[in-house]
């Protein structure tokens, strides 16, 4: 059985590396409650990197999305929506891949979500957030942005997560503190002022960080992150 955990561990981290997934994680979740688990114990969190290049682009664009707003709304070749719609994607594919090993795998993508009526359109919050479980893989920490941010990749990475009973390896990490101390770059240029420079810990809720009903989406936020401009500037070297 060991041997068997260590493959399926290996082939699925294997099969998200191909489709451009970083940072995977197998991560222990039985402990939360059925609600959020679906009764299952265990859970896959992947990260999809956003290009450098994009980074700058938004960066040096001090109205980039409203930009895109004036030309009739073009954002087809936006980088940000297609990583997050790709994040789905391997995760329906990923959860397809485990049930046709006999095995129970729930994606947590938009529309599976959608679906399923696990995501909260009024309250802009879904059952199990995939920042929850990356926060259990000990992988990275939430900013005053109420972003996930990895030291890898800073803030410029969208997540996709799957719930399975499938027999795998698994970490449960206490979450990390965050590491912006006294660093407030995203709340000074937020165009809305919806940051409220609050340090996430465990007991904070997320509309003492973020009024997330008065967010623009306007990305300065994740591109002006210190930890994403570290990333930056280290692929651009």
């Amino acid at each position: 059985m060991t041997k068997e955990i260590e493959y399926l561990n290996k082939d699925i981290e294997s099969r998200l590396k191909d489709q451009g997934a970083e940072l995977t994680r197998f991560v222990d979740i039985s402990h939360l409650g059925e609600k959020q688990n679906r009764q299952l114990p265990n859970a896959i969190v992947f990260a999809l990197p956003l290009s450098a290049a994009y980074i700058r682009e938004v960066y040096d664009t001090p109205h980039y999305v409203q930009a895109r707003i004036d030309d009739h709304f073009n954002f087809d070749d936006d980088e940000y929506l297609q990583t997050e719609h790709k994040a789905g994607e391997i995760a329906d594919e990923l959860a397809r891949f485990i049930n046709e090993k006999g095995y129970k795998a729930f994606s947590q993508s938009d529309e599976a979500l959608w679906v399923d009526g696990r995501f909260n359109a009024g309250t802009k919050e879904s059952v199990l957030p995939h920042k929850t479980v990356a926060l259990l893989s000990g992988s990275g920490w939430i900013g005053k942005n109420n972003l996930f941010i990895t030291p890898e990749y800073g803030a410029a990475q969208c997540l996709g997560t799957v719930l399975t009973d499938a027999p795998l390896k698994t970490v449960l990490h206490t979450p990390l503190l965050p590491k912006c101390g006294n660093c407030a770059v995203c709340a000074d240029v937020c165009e809305k002022y919806v940051l409220k420079r609050k340090t996430w810990n465990t007991a904070t809720p997320r509309d003492e960080i973020v009024d997330v009903y008065g967010c623009s989406t306007c990305l300065k936020c994740l591109v002006h992150c210190l930890y994403t401009q570290v990333y930056m500037k280290r692929k651009i070297r």
